[in-house]
């Protein structure tokens, strides 16, 4: 009796270990270093940069530089709507709440890229600011 309690634990336990094992690809693919291309929310401005993800235990880290202003946001990779394709979804910003969505794909040889679109929460814009990320990793960038 004693064994079949403890078989019938360890079957209900593995779901949620197997859930932890199970976590999409994106989640490795898109850590690494990244040139940045972007324009503001409503907007012709444009602006360029270089950004960092890093995964920080259950969410990745995005420290983007952009004209010398260092600044870090938190996000998660989730699906769009079930069964539809993962993005990387950030969210940040307490007094106005801004998030950035972005659809997670890959250049020619394979690495990340990433097209976001970003704005304030319930996105009140007539367009979204935009960003584009390359990857870094297979060349050092320009020294000018």
């Amino acid at each position: 009796m004693r064994f079949l309690i403890i078989a019938l634990s360890c079957m209900l336990a593995t779901p949620a270990y197997a859930a932890e094992k199970d976590e999409p690809p994106q989640w490795s693919f898109v850590p690494g270093r990244y040139q940045l291309i972007g324009r503001h929310p409503d907007s012709p401005l444009l602006y360029s940069g270089t950004a960092r993800i890093d995964r920080v235990g259950g969410q990745l880290r995005l420290t983007r530089v952009i004209a010398g202003r260092r600044s870090q946001i938190y996000g998660v990779i989730h699906r769009a709507d079930p069964g539809e394709a993962y993005v990387l979804g950030f969210k940040w910003g307490k007094k106005i709440p801004l998030e950035m969505v972005c659809v997670i794909g890959s250049d020619l040889d394979n690495y990340p890229r990433l097209t976001c679109h970003w704005g304030k929460a319930g996105n009140p814009h007539r367009q979204p600011g935009m960003e584009a990320y390359f990857a870094q990793e297979p060349w050092d960038p320009v020294r000018l």
